[in-house]
């Protein structure tokens, strides 16, 4: 009996305790609440951009192993997209309540899209106008006097030639800026020698993109006019906005592009000039290391597009910026931020140099004093003194892969002339227009028309 009745104190004592200790709120012995530390958090990123700039995905899982140690309470998974997911799979995620807490975001309509459906964060809720100024991105990242994306790297295009096969060929090397018909008269010297110009790779498409970035602006003498192909005020069918198809067909009528162009994806067309096969080939500054390392740096020279345009911005040269956005869903949207804040860190913008060759699109890295590289030099001064907008990015996605993609591929395969081409632009463009009200009463406001 004495037992039972020690056992039943027993029990009462420990509920007592329990009791009060919950009561406490859990306090320790000085009547302060023991310190839990922050909740778990798993921070999904989306990103793109190691086929563009080799030694990415190694300053990515730096960044992350760094970003992790430093906020042990946060996991960061990351996926590396594959380029013709990277538009439709964050949409997709987005509209079924799954996307990921940070994208990587190309510049203009790419995200825009995502921005009038709702399903990217304004960032001036998550960063200052001061860190928003540094981390630069574009206007065309701007909607409504809201900022959606920040810059991640810029990306300056350009055209690499071979000296060793221009000597073998007769020739010297060409100016900065290169006039068309100079630039056709070595195309023709350099077949004469047994040598192909140049190596393009047309099945996937992104090389019509490109080429269209790198010529259209030559034709524009402001943004609008291009913004005006848009909302059918000009016209694909005009002469003066099909030019740029008419100079690839004679490119590839007159035979100085690789025959195998339509069996070869846009980065293996690259791949072309780096295994010695072709003289010259469209590149992008990430991608000129790749070319000397696999030529030698004395070999590899560097010019921008060949000029034949007409319009106020011909003379400019090339560029974009690659960038980030965050998840209008995140539930954690304040470690997103962090993350974004903590990729803009002096020493990983440094790294993303040194690793990638690829210059941080932020103000505050001082490229003069970090690049040595006479070629990489010459890209850097073309991005500080000024250069054109990647105007595919004002252009819908559904023209991107029916008009732009398509193009050079139709030349290749004799299916289509130039002015095909731009009769088809003309009839995407306005089913485009009547297919999506909204999003093209969106884009008007976006280019303030």
């Amino acid at each position: 009996m004495k037992k039972v009745i020690a056992l039943g104190f027993i029990l009462v004592l420990c509920i007592f305790l329990a009791f009060f200790v919950f009561a406490s709120g859990g306090k320790d012995d000085k009547g302060k609440v023991a310190d839990k530390g922050p909740e778990p958090v798993e921070l999904v990123v989306w990103w793109w951009g190691e086929s563009e700039a080799p030694g990415l995905e190694a300053w990515m899982n730096e960044t992350v192993a760094m970003f992790e140690a430093e906020y042990p309470h946060i996991d960061v998974e990351t996926l590396l997209q594959a380029v013709d997911n990277v538009i439709d799979d964050f949409t997709t995620a987005s509209a079924a309540g799954s996307p990921p807490d940070v994208q990587f975001l190309w510049n203009g309509v790419y995200h825009q899209e995502n921005v009038w459906r709702g399903y990217l964060e304004p960032l001036n809720n998550l960063l200052t106008p001061e860190e928003l100024k540094h981390m630069y991105a574009t206007d065309l990242s701007i909607y409504k006097g809201q900022q959606y994306r920040i810059g991640w790297y810029v990306v300056p295009f350009g055209m690499v030639y071979n000296r060793e096969l221009f000597k073998q060929a007769g020739l010297s090397d060409p100016p900065e800026l290169w006039e068309w018909d100079d630039f056709i008269d070595a195309c023709e010297q350099l077949k004469r020698a047994g040598i192909t110009p140049l190596g393009f790779g047309f099945k996937d498409g992104w090389w019509g993109e490109w080429y269209t970035a790198l010529t259209i602006y030559q034709q524009a003498d402001e943004i609008e006019d291009i913004a005006k192909l848009i909302t059918g005020e000009n016209k694909w069918t005009n002469p003066r906005w099909h030019e740029h198809w008419k100079r690839a067909y004679q490119l590839i009528e007159a035979g100085y592009v690789n025959d195998d162009a339509n069996s070869l994806a846009h980065y293996q067309g690259i791949e072309l000039f780096n295994a010695d096969k072709v003289a010259m080939s469209t590149t992008v500054g990430s991608l000129v290391g790749e070319a000397e390392k696999s030529l030698g740096a004395e070999n590899v020279g560097l010019t921008n597009f060949p000029r034949f345009g007409t319009g106020s911005f011909r003379d400019l040269p090339l560029t974009d910026i690659q960038g980030w956005g965050v998840s209008a869903q995140s539930k954690h949207k304040e470690e997103a931020t962090e993350f974004l804040r903590f990729m803009h860190r002096p020493d990983r913008l440094s790294a993303q140099f040194k690793m990638a060759n690829v210059f941080p699109a932020d103000d505050r890295w001082q490229g003069e004093k970090e690049i040595t590289n006479p070629n990489i030099k010459l890209m850097w001064k073309w991005f500080k003194g000024g250069s054109a907008v990647y105007l595919p990015n004002m252009i819908p996605w559904t023209f991107d892969s029916e008009v732009m993609f398509t193009a050079p591929q139709f030349f290749m395969s004799g299916t289509h002339t130039p002015e095909g081409v731009g009769q088809l632009a003309e009839d995407v463009m306005g089913r485009w227009r009547e297919e999506n009200p909204d999003l093209y009463e969106s884009m008007k406001i976006w280019f303030n028309l």
